[in-house]
This record gives structure tokens, C-alpha cells and sequence, in this order.
């Protein structure tokens, strides 16, 4: 067997293992888990360390506008691209929305937490744990709107709340090049890829 072939081997095996663990409901509790934990932290972290009104207000706003950017890039161009890794695991999730799948699940602590160390400890900026805040807030959002999205909770106060949110989205796994925003319809909007179930209806 050659290097190369050694080397394919032991990359599919991995993607194996991988796509595995990301679609066990363990990994999927464990992920939602982690995702409530980390506004948690930073949110107590700002608060001891930096404290100050106009640094949690702007701060957060600012981490949840970022972030509703970051989600509508990713989804877009990342889980939608057929040359990403990550392309599959989303894949698997558009043929069957109500299976349980999700990304690692310590993954958003170990992204966010060395961010916090760079900025607070190198950069002497404490208070960007609001717009950490803010960032991961917003994730946690996500998490649950897409969540309660695809366990048909909508019918149930209080998620009755969000039905249209879950509407766009449900025009999204059937029109998958629009509607990306799963939080907010704002960057659909800017970048030209909304569309509303009326239009849906009509096609």
C-alpha cells in the first residue's frame, strides 16, 4: 500500500469517526450544553473584570451583529460549498432535518476562549468580554431557534414566537441557495439572497 494510499485511508476513517460523533445526540446535548455555558463565562468575566454600562451595552449589540454576520458567511459560503469539510455534515442535515447533528462539542469554548485570553491578558482590553457576550449570545440563539425549528416545538408557547423565523428557514431546505440567515433575515437582505414563502407558494 502506498503513502498516498495510507494517507486516504486514514483521512476517510477519521471523516468516519468524525461525522459519527457529530450526529450521536450525546455530542448534540454535550454542544448545546457548552453553547448556553460560554455567554455564561463571559458574561461574568465582563462583569467582574470590565464592568461599565455603555461597555455592555455597545459591546454586546456589537458581538450580536457580528455574529449574525458570521452565521450567514458560514452557512453561505462554508457549509454550502461543495470543496468544504464541512460541507457533508451540513449536507446530511438538509436530507433529514430532524436527525441530530452538530459540530464537536467543546468546539465554541475552545474558539472563543483563547480570544478572550488575547484580548484581556495581551491586549490589556477586559471589556471585550461583552462583545464575547454578545457573540456567543447570539450562537446560543441560533442554537435553540434552529433547534426548536426542527422539533416541531413552534405550536408551543413560547416558541409560537419565532413561527416566521421558522418559515424563512423551512424555505431554505427547499430553496437551499436562499435564506441563509437562521438568527436574521438582515444579511439575506444585503446580499441579495432573501426570499419570502410567498414567492415559495408562487413557483
Amino acid at each position: 500500500m502506498s503513502v498516498g494510499q495510507r494517507v486516504r485511508l486514514v483521512g476517510n476513517a477519521t471523516h468516519s469517526l468524525v461525522e459519527t460523533i457529530c450526529e450521536s445526540r450525546v455530542n448534540y446535548w454535550a454542544g448545546y450544553a457548552t453553547d448556553f455555558s460560554c455567554p455564561c463565562i463571559f458574561a461574568y468575566l465582563g462583569l467582574r473584570y470590565a464592568f461599565s454600562w455603555p461597555a455592555l451595552i455597545f459591546g454586546t449589540l456589537l458581538g450580536l451583529i457580528v455574529f449574525s454576520l458570521i452565521e450567514y458567511a458560514v452557512h453561505r459560503w462554508l457549509l454550502h460549498d461543495l470543496r468544504s469539510p464541512l460541507f457533508y455534515l451540513h449536507n446530511a442535515h438538509h436530507n433529514d432535518p430532524e436527525k441530530t447533528s452538530a459540530f464537536l462539542f467543546p468546539t465554541s469554548f475552545l474558539l472563543l476562549m483563547p480570544v478572550w485570553f488575547l484580548f484581556a491578558w495581551g491586549f490589556h482590553f477586559p471589556q471585550a468580554s461583552f462583545f464575547l457576550l454578545g457573540l456567543s449570545g447570539g450562537y446560543f440563539y441560533f442554537d435553540t431557534l434552529h433547534h426548536v425549528a426542527h422539533t416541531r416545538w413552534t405550536n408551543q408557547f413560547p416558541f409560537r414566537l419565532v413561527r416566521k423565523r421558522w418559515a424563512f428557514h423551512k424555505v431554505h431546505h427547499r430553496i437551499e441557495h436562499s435564506n441563509f440567515g437562521v438568527s436574521t433575515s438582515l444579511w439575506d437582505h444585503v446580499f441579495g439572497t432573501h426570499q419570502n414563502q410567498m414567492k415559495r407558494k408562487q413557483s
